[in-house]
């Protein structure tokens, strides 16, 4: 029976998608907080680790959902960014970080559509859960991180306070200024001047209020029901 096979991927989803939860999580933190700063000073001895992450991602979506269909879309998004890669060891391409911003939005929207499916689907709460619902929390995150990737470069000066320019420093500063905005901390020292780029930070904002609301509302509701059945 090979792995691919239906029946194969549902025993894996059953044995291990929980688990999965937590392993993406940690994988996903240690990209952004770990890897990012430090290659944002210049250290490339992390830039594997992204493909990495990239991998495990793709394998996450195939054995917690058991389709093909998101994983294939998953890979999809995930080859932008190799096609960027390689392209640029001989000819850049035209365009190629909006590639590249594209690329990780479809990555982080599909994994964040089959977390949330497996995080508030009925059943018992239980610790990898509940860290799956962080992972969404951060997916929710970089998600934004490709939006404003993307009208960073369509508008000139959409933000005031960070230089949108193709370097090591460009992700660690818009995951920095994607994490102010959906937690509202508000420093003030990155700020949205275009109605789209403030737009998009409304709507991260409001999500981000939301959010541990609803999660809460659901998780709560979620073991009351597994516990009278």
């Amino acid at each position: 029976m090979s792995v691919g096979s239906p029946s194969r991927l549902r025993q894996l989803q059953k044995q291990h998608s929980d688990q999965l939860l937590s392993v993406l999580t940690v994988l996903l933190l240690v990209m952004l907080f770990v890897v990012a700063p430090f290659q944002a000073v210049g250290v490339k001895t992390f830039d594997v680790f992204g493909v990495l992450v990239g991998l495990v991602m793709i394998a996450g979506v195939l054995i917690i959902s058991a389709s093909p269909m998101a994983t294939a879309i998953m890979l999809a998004g995930f080859s932008l960014n190799a096609v960027v890669v390689t392209a640029r060891l001989i000819k850049p391409l035209p365009y190629d970080l909006y590639l590249a911003a594209a690329g990780w939005l479809i990555s982080v929207s599909v994994l964040g559509y089959v977390v949330a499916r497996k995080v508030f689907s009925a059943g018992r709460i239980n610790v990898h859960r509940i860290v799956g619902a962080v992972l969404l929390y951060l997916l929710i995150a970089m998600a934004f991180v490709s939006l404003f990737m993307i009208v960073g470069f369509w508008v000139p000066n959409a933000f005031n306070g960070m230089v949108l320019e193709d370097n090591q420093k460009l992700s660690s500063s818009l995951i920095y200024f994607s994490f102010v905005t959906l937690t509202t901390i508000g420093y003030g020292d990155i700020v949205p001047i275009h109605p789209v780029a403030r737009s998009l930070c409304n709507l991260e904002s409001i999500i981000g209020q939301l959010y541990p609301a609803t999660l809460l509302a659901r998780m709560v509701s979620l073991e009351i029901e597994a516990r009278r059945q």
